[in-house]
């Protein structure tokens, strides 16, 4: 793939004389979208808009015809500084991805990727796993961090897998008691906290032992030191659900994690271009293309037109090629990219100055390389402002993008439009961060075991365990037919309340586990005895 050389030169232009037309106004290879109204083609799935409601923090899910509004999540500190930075269905729809900084005061990272089920289960932490409230199960530690705070202001320290963090004022060791062990050899780093800013230590790191005291390494906290911002911001699933990608919202690197990854662990650097500021990063949406991605580098003070959109492959340490190229202080900035379903291209909302402000939704096109630009030149700071994070329908054809001042202010909208740019309407108020996946099915869930199989005829109530596979946060376990309370564990476990009526009398009975629909079905049957208690009687023997 080829850099696109015609916008090149048109930016650089640029840079020199604004146009008095607004951007790109009669450039070849650079169109402006058609403002005449496109039939749309009708989609089989319209799929399910997941969004942020800033004055909240919660995520939301809607219907794209704007009806059924409802709760996903509620951001457990609504009325402190967290947000969420970013959303990003798991292509099968049922996982929603999400950066968040609402446990920064028990992980590494200011803000982290976590996923939760499309019915509202199942939350996790995926970037430094486990979540808060799962290490308090874990075996136990304790860990000494070593501190230099060259700052007249006290300081917090934090330690991987301690309950909370600790303050400082000056030089001296912080202990960390009940540091939850997160495996052998799984190193446990600590991290300076001073304002915004995270500082981190040198090694070496703790390996924490349950019922011993480890060394934590070493902390230097000075004036300036460290990275604002310094967690996950924009995320990305893999076309095939195994991984995701994120960036740091410090523009310091894009990285791909497993799925379901072992505690403890950021995953992997992928690879970009030698001095690239990478932020932005987005997987190829087909088996064809699930191993390519995407990103967005700033500008690099070390080497001169850095600044760009790249297309590179795992593995390829080159870091691939430069598809856009910014020249260095043309005053314009990617705020998101998305790729098209049938990955014949990409979208992405960029910001620019033409005598005032804008932010744009553009086009680019991988066999031709021409660019479109599809919104037309929205203000940031005047009306409903200008376009920022981005997401396309299932069949590709339409676009929901929030429109704001500046990007994480509030008021923020959503918009919708067709994706040549026609039917630009307001969709949603006070919401942003769009995610547009396709409509999640439950599975068909299978029985493996139940615990206990059995019980004795004319027993008490008692709680039953079914193990299996697929279960979800809305499956129902069944006896002969008829529904039981049941409580999701997770998706291999449910627990079931069964009344003593259930084994009043002798016989087996067949237990099911229901999903509901869209898909689900229900299981096998696997089969409890009700048993009558037999008493053995032995001879008497005499001595």
């Amino acid at each position: 793939m080829k850099p696109v050389h015609k916008f090149a030169s048109v930016l650089k232009a640029m840079a020199m004389v604004l146009a008095l037309t607004g951007l790109f106004p009669a450039v070849p290879g650079v169109v402006r979208a058609s403002s005449q109204p496109a039939p749309v083609a009708p989609s089989v799935d319209p799929g399910i808009i997941a969004y942020v409601r800033p004055s909240t923090q919660d995520i939301h899910l809607i219907s794209p015809d704007a009806t059924g509004d409802r709760l996903l999540w509620t951001a457990p500190r609504p009325s402190g500084p967290s947000g969420v930075w970013d959303l990003e269905w798991r292509p099968d729809g049922r996982e929603l991805a999400f950066s968040s900084d609402h446990e920064e005061t028990c992980s590494w990272f200011q803000s982290d990727v976590y996923a939760i089920g499309f019915d509202g289960g199942g939350y996790r932490r995926v970037t430094n796993a486990p979540a808060c409230a799962v290490l308090a199960d874990l075996p136990k530690g304790s860990v000494t961090v070593d501190v230099s705070n060259w700052t007249m202001d006290p300081v917090w320290v934090y330690v991987q897998g301690a309950p909370g963090i600790k303050s400082i004022s000056g030089d001296g060791t912080l202990v960390f008691d009940n540091v939850a062990d997160l495996g052998p050899g799984v190193l446990q780093p600590p991290i300076g906290i001073f304002g915004l800013y995270r500082i981190t230590s040198y090694p070496p790191y703790a390996d924490v032992i349950p019922n011993e005291t480890v060394p934590g390494g070493n902390l230097i906290i000075s004036q300036g030191s460290g990275l604002e911002a310094f967690g996950t911001g924009n995320v990305s699933w893999k076309a095939d659900g195994s991984a995701l990608a994120y960036g740091m919202r410090s523009f310091t690197n894009i990285s791909q994690i497993p799925a379901n990854p072992p505690y403890g662990s950021t995953g992997v650097d992928l690879p970009v271009v030698e001095y690239a500021v990478p932020g932005l990063v987005a997987w190829g949406p087909t088996p064809a293309t699930q191993d390519q991605y995407l990103y967005y580098s700033e500008m690099s003070v070390w080497k001169e037109n850095v600044e760009g959109i790249y297309l590179n492959t795992v593995g390829d340490t080159s870091g691939g090629t430069q598809l856009l190229l910014i020249y260095d202080l043309d005053a314009m900035h990617v705020n998101d990219i998305e790729w098209l379903p049938d990955e014949s291209g990409f979208l992405f909302s960029m910001s620019y100055v033409d005598f005032e402000e804008f932010s744009d939704i553009f086009e680019y096109n991988f066999t031709t390389q021409d660019i479109t630009q599809l919104t037309s030149s929205l203000l940031v700071d005047s009306g409903d402002g200008g376009a920022y994070g981005l997401s396309i329908s299932p069949d590709g054809e339409q676009i929901v993008f929030e429109r704001a001042a500046y990007p994480y202010d509030t008021p923020s909208s959503l918009w919708m439009m067709n994706r040549d740019g026609s039917n630009l309407h307001k969709f949603a108020d006070d919401a942003g961060t769009p995610a547009w996946g396709q409509t999640p099915s439950f599975p068909a869930p299978t029985i493996t075991g139940l615990n206990p199989s059995s019980a004795t005829v004319g027993g008490s109530a008692f709680t039953l365990t079914v193990n299996g596979t697929n279960f979800v946060s809305g499956s129902i376990v069944r006896w002969n037919g008829s529904d039981r309370a049941t409580t999701y564990v997770n998706n291999t476990q449910l627990t079931a309340n069964i009344p003593a009526a259930d084994i009043a009398t002798a016989g087996s009975a067949g237990v099911t586990v229901f999903n509901p629909t869209p898909g689900g079905g229900t299981s096998n049957a696997e089969a409890f005895r009700a048993e009558n208690l037999h008493y053995i009687y032995l001879p008497a023997l005499v001595r």
